[in-house]
């Protein structure tokens, strides 16, 4: 019987605190833009978030937003 006590999230919510890997600083209102693959097996996929002024300026549609 599994007895965990946290979900674990798919996406971060506009209230998390995190570094935007666009501007390469800490803030918040991140949101999901991009999974990168590094290799093959468990453990080697990493992602890319990024804040709000970052997805204007840069053109990034969040993957939750994506058709």
């Amino acid at each position: 019987m599994d007895d965990t006590t946290q979900t674990e999230r798919a996406t971060a919510s506009p209230d998390d605190y995190g570094r935007c890997a666009w501007h390469d600083g800490v803030t918040r209102e991140l949101r999901l833009i991009q999974i990168v693959e590094t290799g093959s097996g468990p453990g080697t996929a990493g992602q890319r978030y990024a804040c709000h002024p970052c997805q204007i300026r840069f053109g990034l549609v969040p993957l939750a937003d994506r058709p």
